[in-house]
């Protein structure tokens, strides 16, 4: 298109120059002056500039619109391949929980549905954990509409989202297709990306399409500060968590987890989703399906809070950063080593315990059963202890 709009521009000028060259030669009965020849070529420029531009405009204009309309139907009719392709590894997760009364006496069994997908041949499902939650029974709904009772092998909460299902494969009607895994290193901001989940109108599998807002981005989630975030404008809705993120490519690059809210600050914001980077989802549930869990440490912190100046104003403590302790395991490390409830945990391996880095995104960063420096406030008085964190199983 610019080189179209070069070409026009420049043979317009091209005319008009030789133009007035041979209309200054020819003429004139008298020698041409080189004053003359030259107001006679900036005449025939400038005679000759303001059409050739609005015909390069035009026909620029005019590629435009074809160019444009060519590149929309080419990424439609790559989307909808890429549905063709990658909706055979997506399946939905029917799940109830136990029967409950309700305030009002009545008997009420809880339910969801929600999105996976297939993580290897032998049966392995991936999904988002948060919506299994409470949850006791599960059954996998595949492409072909085949419908198969699910064992939870575990899940990587409160770190990550990560859980993984397990089907029996000996007797399907037809194999499980593994999708293509691409990797969350290659996605760039401004990518077109095409979300994967169930809608929020039945058991059927949908679509939507946006752009990368940033491929590697982190938000404040419960207790933790989630990293390896993907931030789509792709719309996401109820029964999308657990699905794929897919590039133009067909490759999956992220597990869609959630949709913002409001930010931190309690602010209002829409449009917002995240996608757990494929990498990361694919190390957590490899070794869940392998092992039925994701080594992490653990000190036995059942409950905690994350202090700010009016909590612990709220609190009465002379603190105003740390993890305040609710509640811990009685036959926890912490527990063990003499730590209770209502102690302030400050620094984890040196590592401050603030707004910043709150108390698991520190435990994260430890290996299980290496002793670390521990910093506790307790009324009024402060310790260091050396703890070492066990290594949380099932």
């Amino acid at each position: 298109m610019r080189h179209t709009f070069t070409i026009v521009v420049a043979s317009a000028l091209i005319g008009a120059i030789c133009g007035a060259v041979i209309a200054s030669v020819f003429s004139s009965r008298h020698e041409t002056s080189q004053e003359e020849l030259d107001a006679s070529v900036t005449a025939a420029v400038e005679g000759a500039l303001g059409p050739a531009l609005e015909e390069a405009m035009q026909r620029s204009s005019a590629e435009l619109a074809v160019q444009l309309e060519n590149e929309v139907s080419d990424q439609q009719g790559r989307v909808a391949q890429i549905y063709s392709e990658v909706s055979k590894s997506v399946v939905i997760i029917d799940a109830e929980g136990p029967e409950r009364t309700n305030e009002e006496g009545i008997v009420v069994v809880p339910a969801a549905l929600a999105t996976g997908f297939v993580l290897d041949r032998q049966g392995h499902i991936i999904t988002a954990a948060h919506v299994l939650e409470e949850m006791t029974s599960f059954r996998v709904i595949l492409p072909n509409g085949e419908r198969l009772p699910a064992e939870r092998l575990g899940d990587d909460r409160p770190f990550s989202d990560v859980a993984v299902l397990r089907i029996d494969v000996e007797n399907l009607e037809e194999g499980l297709v593994v999708p293509d895994f691409g990797s969350s290193q290659t996605v760039r901001t401004g990518e077109t990306v095409v979300a994967f989940g169930n809608t929020i109108l039945g058991e059927e599998i949908a679509i939507s399409v946006g752009i990368v807002s940033d491929p590697d981005t982190t938000f404040f989630r419960e207790r933790y500060e989630q990293d390896n975030l993907i931030q789509t404008d792709a719309a996401l809705n109820h029964g999308n968590s657990g699905g794929v993120l897919v590039d133009l490519d067909g490759h999956v690059v992220g597990m869609t987890a959630m949709i913002a809210r409001e930010t931190r600050d309690g602010e209002f914001v829409d449009g917002v989703g995240f996608a757990i980077q494929i990498d990361a989802v694919l190390e957590v549930a490899r070794e869940i399906a392998a092992n039925g869990f994701f080594p992490r440490p653990t000190f036995g912190v059942v409950n905690e809070r994350l202090l700010t100046p009016t909590a612990a104003a709220q609190l009465d403590l002379e603190v105003t950063e740390g993890s305040f302790l609710i509640e811990i395991k009685r036959s926890g490390a912490f527990a063990r080593a003499g730590i209770r409830p209502g102690d302030v945990l400050r620094e984890l391996n040196g590592i401050r315990i603030n707004a910043e880095t709150p108390y698991l995104n520190a435990l994260a960063t430890l290996e299980p059963n290496v002793p670390i420096s521990v910093h506790i406030h307790r009324g009024g008085e402060e310790y260091r202890l050396s703890i070492a964190p066990d290594l949380r199983a099932p």
